[in-house]
């Protein structure tokens, strides 16, 4: 527990526009040693569960380049500095399907990874979507929307062809508390 650690210090180790990587260490006192951790500072992002007027998911495929795969998730990205994060989740719904919503919910906070990560997740649903926008994607970006049954997509989860962790986590959050 964190009363048995004791701050030592920092070292910046790494910064670009994305992210910024530092050493902390600290002195564990149950085994009488210290250690490095590595921590990742970056921004926030949002996820958004869009559904559509009847009941079907809004997904987006996309490319990742950490798995070198095409993906399939639920819209979602950076919150920008000083920004609304409901309004961040509802940018980024249109952003990358095209899709808009008048009933954004929060669902809840998700930790992404804190072993050695910082930033949150802040998690929405997105009810009665409908795709009277305009869809916006940053440069790099390249997202296919696709609509899914819920059947369909709890098929998605069963054979792990929906399975980014953070979309996975929004969904538990949606059947739980929708």
């Amino acid at each position: 527990m964190k009363k048995n650690w004791q701050f030592i210090k920092e070292e910046k180790v790494y910064s670009d526009n994305i992210l910024s990587i530092r050493h902390l260490e600290y002195y564990y006192k149950t085994a009488d040693k210290s250690m490095v951790f590595t921590v990742q500072d970056m921004s926030s992002w949002a996820v958004i569960v869009p559904v559509t007027k009847n009941g079907e998911f809004i997904l987006v495929k996309q490319f990742r380049a950490g798995t070198n795969s095409d993906t399939l998730e639920f819209p979602g990205g950076s919150i920008n500095k000083n920004e609304d994060i409901a309004h961040a989740a509802a940018r980024e719904l249109q952003e990358e399907t095209g899709a808009v919503s008048g009933s954004i919910i929060p669902l809840g906070v998700i930790d992404p990874n804190p072993a050695f990560m910082t930033n949150k997740c802040y998690a929405f649903a997105a009810l009665d979507c409908t795709f009277d926008g305009v869809q916006q994607l940053d440069l790099f970006e390249d997202t296919e929307p696709i609509v899914v049954t819920e059947d369909g997509f709890k098929q998605m989860l069963k054979t792990g062809e929906f399975s980014q962790s953070l979309s996975v986590a929004a969904y538990c959050l949606y059947k739980n508390i929708l």
